[in-house]
């Protein structure tokens, strides 16, 4: 079984985390926020969703793949914060390979985006692009990188939730892109 959106293929492919599930994944498309890099797109939702929420699912897959370099430059400051809330909390000996980041000059670098999703939110029913994949400072957690409609920075942070919104509980918690402990950053 097969769907197009934006004239990209997607495939329902058995779930690599529960075989009692399936997802809608892509063949590897060039994504420009990624330099070009070519990553699989896959779908976050069933049967019944793909054919009510077609248009906006579509249209946040078109906005998500014309995102570029003005928003991989937004990110920096957010993924900067990040960054420096983990070197806050577990210390600058813990960066390994990684050296010290005085700005945000530099962070993405440090960051390896591999995948890309479209998504829902829980609580604002809002349509997302998420970017995810690993950055050099928190190996364990992640990087999550989402845009609210595929044009305006949401969430960055590590893996999880695709907005403040829905980690929290609460659609105020929006007003944030990173949020954690003493750090927290917007999008302005």
């Amino acid at each position: 079984m097969e769907i197009n959106l934006a004239n990209i293929i997607f495939n329902r492919v058995e779930s690599e985390y529960d075989e009692s599930l399936y997802d809608w994944m892509s063949e590897e498309v060039s994504i420009k926020f990624l330099n070009g890099l070519k990553v699989s797109i896959r779908l976050d939702f069933d049967d019944q969703d793909l054919q009510d929420l077609r248009d906006g699912i579509e249209q946040t897959l078109l906005n998500s793949l014309a995102l570029g370099n003005e928003a991989r430059d937004i990110t920096k400051k957010h993924l900067y914060a990040y960054y420096k809330n983990f070197v806050f909390v577990a210390g600058e000996e813990s960066l390994e390979e990684m050296p010290p980041q005085y700005d945000d000059s530099n962070i993405l670098d440090y960051v390896h985006i591999s995948s890309l999703s479209i998504c829902c939110s829980q609580i604002t029913k809002e349509f997302y692009c998420q970017f995810t994949g690993g950055c050099d400072w928190e190996e364990e957690h992640g990087v999550l990188i989402s845009f609210r409609n595929g044009v305006e920075i949401a969430r960055v942070g590590g893996y999880g939730h695709v907005s403040n919104a829905d980690a929290y509980a609460d659609a105020s918690m929006d007003n944030y892109v990173y949020y954690c402990g003493i750090i927290k950053t917007t999008a302005l």
